[in-house]
């Protein structure tokens, strides 16, 4: 490193010639270099980075780059790993407006560095690389390597060179965007299912990137299958996930026509009690994300009256009393549709009485007692009715949030007199189903015990009726 400082500072104009001809090794050198000392330097061990910082600044000087010599003196010993990746990025997008002529041997260098054997190397040469990428408009060639590099280190053992190869092909410029765009998706696809969490929040990210330029029959093949997996991401403990994951999910609206709309309408349907149950999660991001995508999924969900609903304050308000008002009258038409269709609605939402938020688990158990409240096949409401209550007096009395306890005790006391209001109606019921009853034979073949009791009854019946 001193050698290096010595030499960029001293060498005279014969040495400041030497480096101009070299611009594009010494850089990435100095980059991966920098990549590499930083890994050290979140260990402590920060004296190697500052003689590093102290050489990369001389180069600056020499070359006449005044504008990353100041991103390195004001970034440069930052030890988080966002922070120099961050670093990273800017000084590559410095150089390729400084030196445009010069990204091209700079990216064919860093993407051989792909595959060094030292991970922060790697991490460092696809953080520069995620941002060269941009500005490579004009070198098609050049493009298609990066595109093809990118592509095949997303399978690296860093989630941070896999998401910064992801952020990289999100970044190919537009005008080359729609010849990559499959490329790109199935990428996304493949990484939303990463086994590390900040891999799949950049690809839910990159998606909702991406789709701003996707064309139908691009996105078509794999849109049940993103559907899938960004449902599975919507219930993550990291509110920045569930937001985007949910934002994504009204987003790919657009694409739910033509052959796959059967397929698409069956997925909206599924999501639906959570998307409803999330419209009052704790997190502000979240709230927006899904009164977004609500807004964007219900021309799709063929249900009357929803679109009034969601132009009513209640709807956006965050009070908690207007959420529980939006409920009740949302499910009012929700229970309107088929069976299959309810039934699988009150199966997810009484699933989420264990989710781990009290205030969705009361969001359920609101969306559930409202929905059964308003059901009148009590066939088909029998099986619900039994189960729910003892679920509700368990919360009420066992659970330690007390707006789980408030939402239990509000829906029994709804449930209590649905059940009371049945029993009523059935009694009625009993009460006229002996005369229907006889009906089976013939009804003019009457026994005197008949005629007689039909006698004593008349009088009663008269009278009711006045």
């Amino acid at each position: 490193m001193f050698a290096l400082n010595a030499f960029l500072r001293g060498g005279g104009k014969i040495g400041k010639q030497a480096v101009e001809q070299s611009y594009p090794s010494v850089l990435s050198a100095l980059i991966l270099k920098l990549g590499g000392l930083h890994g050290l330097a979140e260990l402590g061990r920060n004296e190697l980075l500052r003689s590093l910082l102290i050489a990369f600044r001389s180069f600056c000087d020499c070359v006449g780059d005044v504008e990353m010599g100041k991103i390195l003196a004001r970034d440069g010993e930052q030890t988080e790993k966002e922070k120099w990746i961050d670093l990273v990025q800017e000084v590559a997008c410095s150089s390729s407006v400084k030196r445009p002529q010069e990204v091209l041997p700079t990216c064919v260098i860093l993407s051989k560095s792909l595959n060094r054997n030292q991970r922060a190397e790697r991490e460092a040469a696809a953080a520069a690389l995620s941002e060269f990428i941009r500005h490579s408009e004009k070198e098609p060639a050049l493009l298609e390597q990066m595109v093809e590099e990118l592509c095949q280190h997303v399978t690296d053992d860093s989630p941070t060179v896999r998401s910064l190869c992801l952020r990289g092909l999100v970044q190919i410029p537009e005008s080359h965007m729609l010849k990559y765009i499959q490329q790109v998706l199935g990428v996304i696809l493949a990484l939303l299912e990463d086994a590390n969490e900040s891999v799949q929040l950049t690809a839910v990210q990159c998606l909702l990137t991406v789709l701003n330029v996707s064309e139908q029959d691009a996105v078509e093949p794999i849109l049940i299958s993103l559907l899938v997996r960004l449902r599975n991401l919507q219930i993550s403990m990291n509110t920045k996930m569930r937001s985007n994951a949910f934002a994504a999910y009204g987003a790919l609206s657009a694409y739910g026509v033509g052959s796959q709309h059967h397929a698409f309408l069956e997925q909206i349907h599924a999501t639906l009690p959570r998307l409803i149950l999330h419209l009052h999660d704790n997190d502000l991001s979240v709230r927006l994300a899904c009164r977004n995508t609500f807004q964007l999924l219900a021309p799709s969900m063929e249900v009357d009256g929803l679109s009034s609903l969601l132009n009513k304050q209640y709807f956006t308000s965050d009070r908690r009393s207007d959420y529980e008002d939006f409920i009740r009258d949302l499910t009012r038409q929700l229970c309107r549709l088929s069976p299959a269709r309810v039934d699988s609605y009150l199966e997810s939402a009484i699933q989420a009485f264990d989710a781990p938020w009290p205030v969705i688990q009361a969001n359920a158990v609101c969306l559930v007692s409202c929905m059964l409240s308003f059901l009148d096949d009590q066939r088909f409401l029998a099986p619900y009715f039994s189960q729910v209550f003892a679920m509700l007096v368990g919360r009420m009395s066992q659970s330690p949030e007390a707006v789980v306890r408030a939402a239990a005790s509000s829906a029994l006391g709804l449930l209590i007199k649905r059940s009371n209001m049945l029993k009523s109606l059935s009694s009625r019921f009993d009460r006229v189903d002996p005369s229907h009853s006889s009906q089976h034979g013939d009804p003019h073949a009457k026994t005197s015990s008949e005629h007689q009791q039909e006698t004593a009854v008349k009088p009663d019946v008269t009278q009711g009726d006045q």
